[in-house]
């Protein structure tokens, strides 16, 4: 490859017939400009290419680097989720249990106090029906007192006047006392 000092440094035979000397020189010093500020271009975009490079190459680890967060993030909230709806089954699970056991005891206790109840009602019926009956003898047995008071009554003889007098003279002898 030529470069701007080769072309600088470059002298050219003189001969008789040929190029002017001075416009040979000017002329290649203007190659030579040009050729330093192509060079100088190639350069400065070499550098900007190689800091473009380093710059992907930065955004591909940063690319990388992403990927393996959302990659975590993912299984993560996967992980976050599974454990929730573990927790949230065995949260359910656990409430289903007790809500079991609570209406468990709740029945057991209505069974003991539906059975007291029975119980009491069995008793006081067994009270009613002896009360019914005390009431039905007692009943029976003042209607039969009745009757028969009402056969003495119907068996007292009657009296006469005169007897009338007779019993209450005799019964005033007897309470008068004796001397």
């Amino acid at each position: 490859m030529i470069t701007p000092r080769d072309i600088d440094n470059k002298r050219f035979e003189q001969t008789k017939t040929g190029y002017r000397p001075e416009e040979v020189d000017a002329f290649l010093k203007e190659v030579s400009d040009t050729m330093k500020a192509l060079l100088a271009d190639k350069e400065e975009t070499d550098n900007k290419m190689a800091f473009l490079i380093e710059t992907v190459k930065k955004y591909k680890q940063d690319e990388e680097a992403l990927k393996d967060a959302m990659i975590s993030a993912h299984r993560q909230s996967k992980e976050l989720m599974a454990d929730a709806e573990s927790k949230s089954a065995a949260i359910v699970a656990e409430a289903q249990q007790k809500a079991e056991q609570i209406i468990a005891e709740a029945n057991v206790k209505s069974d003991e106090l539906m059975g007291n109840i029975s119980e009491r009602v069995q008793k006081e019926k067994a009270a009613l029906n002896s009360l019914r009956t005390e009431v039905a003898d007692f009943r029976s047995n003042l209607l039969n007192m009745y009757r028969e008071h009402l056969g003495l009554i119907n068996n007292i003889p009657e009296f006469d006047d005169e007897e009338e007098e007779y019993e209450e003279e005799a019964a005033e002898e007897a309470a008068a006392p004796v001397l």
